[in-house]
C-alpha cells in the first residue's frame, strides 16, 4: 500500500519553463517519476493562471461589458427557460 510519505515529499521543481530547479515540498511523486516528462516537475499554478480566466472573474471586465440592469433582464428571460444564470 501507498502511504502519504511515498506520495508527498521535496522535489526539484521547476519555477519557468527552462528555469533553475528549485527544491519545494510537492505531492503526486510517484506519478511525478512515472510519468517524467518536461512538465512532470513544474510549478502547480491554479487554472485561472495563464488561461485568461482571471480576466473572466475581474468584476472591472464585466462592469464594462453588460450593465447590472442588462444582466437582470437576461437572467429572468433565461430563468423563464429553465436556465439559472448567477
Amino acid at each position: 500500500s501507498t502511504s502519504r510519505s511515498d506520495c508527498v515529499g521535496i522535489a526539484p521543481i521547476r519555477l519557468t519553463l527552462g528555469g533553475d530547479a528549485v527544491d519545494h515540498i510537492t505531492g503526486k511523486l510517484p506519478l511525478r517519476h512515472a510519468f517524467d516528462t518536461v512538465s512532470s516537475f513544474r510549478r502547480k499554478d491554479p487554472i485561472e493562471v495563464g488561461s485568461g480566466v482571471s480576466v473572466v472573474s475581474n468584476d472591472a471586465f464585466w462592469a464594462e461589458v453588460i450593465t447590472d440592469d442588462e444582466f437582470v433582464a437576461e437572467r429572468d428571460t433565461w430563468a423563464a427557460r429553465g436556465v439559472v444564470l448567477k
